[in-house]
């Protein structure tokens, strides 16, 4: 037999239950963002490491870009943002780290003033740090020793180098190569022909020298840069 029900008194506190709590929603994303973002900036000075490091921070970026829609998104924000500083820190750094080089080297600056300027035959790109001056065209014949080809018929030319900048200019690091109409021009190598020289042109001097092309039908276009800088054009008209 049961206990009659009584009712508990007035005032008596009724257990309610807790609310159930939202599950988070991207919340991983933006850890991951976060921890990615710091490895970023971490990784950034180092060079070659930085070029993982960037990687990962773009990773980070596109996660973090994702978790913004998620219920972390201050967390996901601070993701975002340290990805973006890790990748402009890691511009900045390997940036630094050629220039630093090319002075240790001696190397020739990028030339600011050439961005792709076409010349003729005769005229003289002035350039950041040196003037070039393609000139004097000659045609000749290859000798019995030339390369690639003998008793061929070619044309040389005579290159100028002028260094107007404060430090020395290495003359090694200057690209020359040439296209007749639309194909490659084989340069010469020949008796007073042998390329380009290795000295390093001293402020305020000029260096010149002779380089030959076989000749081949259509105008001849020479194109002049430093390695890995900007390139000119000088054409000679057949």
């Amino acid at each position: 037999m049961t206990a009659p029900y009584s009712p508990p008194p007035a005032g008596f506190p009724y257990a309610t239950p807790a609310p159930a709590r939202k599950p988070a929603k991207f919340a991983a994303l933006a850890w991951t963002a976060l921890i990615l973002g710091i490895v970023g900036v971490v990784g950034s000075p180092v060079i070659f490491l930085n070029n993982l490091t960037a990687v990962v921070a773009a990773v980070g970026f596109v996660l973090g870009g994702i978790a913004l829609f998620g219920s972390k998104k201050i967390l996901a924000a601070i993701g975002v943002v340290l990805s973006v500083l890790a990748i402009v820190f890691t511009v900045i750094a390997q940036n630094a780290a050629v220039e630093d080089l090319q002075d240790k080297l001696g190397l020739p600056a990028t030339d600011d003033n050439a961005a792709g300027q076409t010349y003729q035959i005769g005229q003289t790109h002035r350039g950041t740090d040196v003037d070039i001056t393609i000139a004097d065209a000659k045609a000749f014949t290859t000798g019995d020793t030339a390369a690639p080809q003998q008793n061929a018929p070619a044309t040389s030319f005579q290159v100028t180098i002028a260094n107007h900048s404060a430090k020395p200019w290495s003359a090694a690091m200057l690209m020359v190569q040439a296209t007749a109409g639309n194909t490659t021009a084989e340069q010469v190598f020949d008796t007073d022909l042998e390329g380009s020289p290795s000295q390093d042109v001293l402020p305020g001097k000029e260096l010149t020298y002779r380089i030959g092309f076989l000749d081949a039908p259509g105008d001849l276009t020479i194109q002049v840069g430093a390695v890995g800088g900007d390139k000119v054009y000088f054409v000679h008209q057949r």
